[in-house]
């Protein structure tokens, strides 16, 4: 059994599904998806296989594979809540019929508009405090004046996180989402 973290996996579907078909061809077989986890694990197969891989997201409690996509070839490797990984073992050539990924797109595009608002938010609060802090150094001759406090620490360390997370997301999003339009 071998176990791969992935943070940030469902931001790039296509990568992902890429990563596990050549994890295919390295000789290892997707059995489970710990998505609160952002775990993938595997066993070893007894030798490789080329196998694609096709994520899909669905809402919907009772999801079953239309018969257009079984008639293909594509079946259900695993799943966790509203995640399910298919795999079909044709030839790329030979494949005419995919899963949709409106459930994908729909989901990626309501979080990049959460992370976008935090973006926004953090350049204009930003812009406030250098402006704020600007006019009071320069135009009223003060001294800005900070006061010795651990909350302080923890203000910087999200603050900080929420700049490195924000932008990220926000640019990965929308990358991600452009391809499938």
């Amino acid at each position: 059994m071998r176990k791969k973290w992935k943070p940030f996996w469902s931001y790039d579907i296509r990568k992902m599904e890429n990563w596990l078909h050549d994890m295919a061809l390295a000789g290892y077989r997707l059995t489970k998806i710990r998505t609160n986890k952002r775990l993938f694990i595997f066993e070893e197969a007894q030798h490789p296989q080329r196998v694609h891989y096709h994520i899909v997201y669905d809402k919907a409690m009772d999801y079953h594979l239309p018969e257009a996509i079984q008639s293909e070839g594509w079946e259900e490797v695993c799943h966790q809540g509203n995640w399910y990984v298919l795999a079909n073992e044709k030839p790329a050539e030979e494949l005419r019929c995919y899963p949709v990924r409106d459930g994908i797109i729909k989901r990626n595009r309501n979080i990049l508009y959460f992370y976008g608002g935090i973006f926004i938010y953090l350049l204009l609060t930003s812009l406030l405090f250098l402006v704020l802090s600007c006019i009071t150094i320069f135009y009223f001759g003060g001294v800005l004046t900070f006061e010795e406090k651990p909350f302080w620490i923890a203000t910087l360390t999200i603050g900080g996180i929420l700049w490195l997370l924000a932008p990220f997301s926000t640019i990965r999003l929308y990358k991600t989402n452009k391809q499938f339009w």
